[in-house]
C-alpha cells in the first residue's frame, strides 16, 4: 500500500520535470525583472518537497524547489519568511504525521530548510493578541532567538478580511513590525494552514513602498492545473486534498470574463485576489506590476500543464492517488470524507474510459 508520505520511482517519462523547473524559474526571474526590486513570492508548505505532485505526475522531481531556488540565477537572490498562527503556539498544535511538540517540529522544519537552501528563514509569528496568554509567544520566540533566528511579530486585525480600509492605517499595518531584508526574492511560506503569508506578503509590500522599495508579489504553485476542467482527474485529485479544509476548487469567474477561457482555481486564492486588487489600488504606484494581474491565475506561477507529454498515464496515476487519500482518511476514522473520496474516484474514471 502506498503511504501519502511516499514517492513512486516511475520508470517511463511521461512528466517533463526539468521542463517544468526551467519555466517555473523562468517565470520567477520575469516577474522579479517586472517588478523592478523585491518580489514577495508566496509558497505552500512544499517548498521542501510535494511528494502529492510526485506520485501523480510522473517524473516530477520532488527537489524541484531545490533545483529552482539552487539554480545559478537565484541561488544568491532569496530569503525566507517562515509564517507560524499564534493561536497554533497557545493551542500547541498537534501535527498527525509526527510525536514531536510543537516548536520541535518546527525547530526541525527550519534546519532542513536551512541546511536545503543555505539560508536561515526568518520567523513571522502572526495573527498576535496580546491579550491572549502572549506569554507563551514571548516564550517560543525566546527558544528561537536563542538559536540565532530572527522572529518578528504581527498582531491581529479585527474584522480581517473586511474592514480592508483598517489595513492601511497605524493601527494595524503601521503597528507591525517591518522586517529588514536585503535580497530581491523573498520566499514566504508556512507551517500550516491559515497562518497569514498572504497578509504578510501584502503588509511588507506596504511597509517597503513606504521607504521606496518597490516590491511585488505572485504565488508558486503546481497544482491545481487551472486550464484543466474541474472535473479532470488531476484536478479531482486536488479536491480530495482539500476535503478535510475549508479549501475548495471553483471556477475563476474573472478570469473567464477578461480573457474568455475557462479556467479554475482555489476559493481562498479568489478571496485573496480581491483583496489584492484593493490593495494594489490603494497602496503601491500605478506602474507596479501587481495592478496589472486581472485574475488569480495571472498572480500565480503554474506551468505544470506545459509539461504533460501522456495524459492517460497521468489519469491512471491520479486514480492510484485518490486512493491513497482515502486509505488516510480510512486511518483518520473520516468515513464521511472516504465517501466523499469514492464519489470522486468514480467521476475521475469516467475520463479513463
Amino acid at each position: 500500500m502506498i503511504e501519502f508520505n511516499d514517492t513512486i520511482d516511475y520508470k517511463e517519462f511521461w512528466f517533463d520535470g526539468e521542463k517544468y523547473v526551467e519555466l517555473q524559474k523562468n517565470q520567477i526571474l520575469d516577474r522579479m525583472v517586472n517588478t523592478a526590486w523585491r518580489l514577495y513570492l508566496e509558497i505552500w508548505w512544499n517548498i521542501l518537497k510535494d511528494t502529492g505532485a510526485q506520485r501523480i505526475l510522473p517524473w516530477y522531481s520532488i527537489d524541484s524547489m531545490k533545483k529552482i531556488f539552487s539554480s545559478n540565477e537565484l541561488k544568491d537572490k532569496i530569503e525566507i519568511l517562515y509564517c507560524i498562527n499564534s493561536e497554533d503556539i497557545i493551542q500547541n498544535k498537534k501535527v498527525e504525521w509526527s510525536n514531536l511538540e510543537l516548536w520541535e517540529y518546527i525547530e526541525h522544519k527550519l534546519m532542513v530548510i536551512e541546511r536545503t537552501f543555505w539560508v536561515k528563514p526568518v520567523i513571522v509569528i502572526t495573527n498576535i493578541d496580546v491579550w491572549n496568554m502572549f506569554d507563551l509567544i514571548l516564550n517560543f520566540e525566546r527558544k528561537f532567538q536563542k538559536k540565532q533566528y530572527r522572529v518578528f511579530e504581527r498582531y491581529k486585525i479585527s474584522w480581517y478580511p473586511y474592514n480592508l480600509k483598517s489595513m492601511l492605517s497605524e493601527d494595524w499595518f503601521g503597528a507591525d513590525d517591518h522586517i529588514p531584508l536585503f535580497k530581491n526574492l523573498v520566499l514566504v511560506t508556512w507551517f500550516w494552514s491559515n497562518n497569514g503569508k498572504f497578509s504578510t506578503c501584502l503588509w511588507q509590500i506596504y511597509l517597503d513602498n513606504e521607504i521606496w522599495i518597490r516590491a511585488g508579489y505572485a504565488k508558486f504553485q503546481t497544482l491545481p492545473v487551472w486550464n484543466f476542467p474541474i472535473n479532470h482527474p488531476i484536478n479531482i485529485v486536488c479536491q480530495c486534498y482539500c476535503l478535510d479544509s475549508d479549501y475548495e476548487l471553483i471556477l475563476d469567474t474573472l478570469h473567464k470574463k477578461t480573457y474568455n477561457q475557462d479556467a479554475i482555481s482555489i476559493n481562498k486564492d479568489l478571496e485573496s485576489f480581491e483583496i489584492l486588487q484593493w490593495f494594489a489600488k490603494q497602496a503601491v504606484n500605478h506602474k507596479n506590476y501587481i495592478i496589472k494581474y486581472n485574475s488569480a491565475i495571472d498572480a500565480c506561477i503554474n506551468c505544470t500543464w506545459m509539461c504533460i507529454s501522456n495524459e492517460d498515464i497521468v489519469v491512471k496515476s491520479c486514480l492510484q492517488e485518490i486512493q491513497t487519500i482515502k486509505d488516510l482518511y480510512q486511518k483518520m476514522w473520516k468515513t464521511d470524507l472516504v465517501d466523499k473520496c469514492n464519489e470522486l474516484y468514480d467521476l475521475a474514471k469516467q475520463r479513463k474510459k
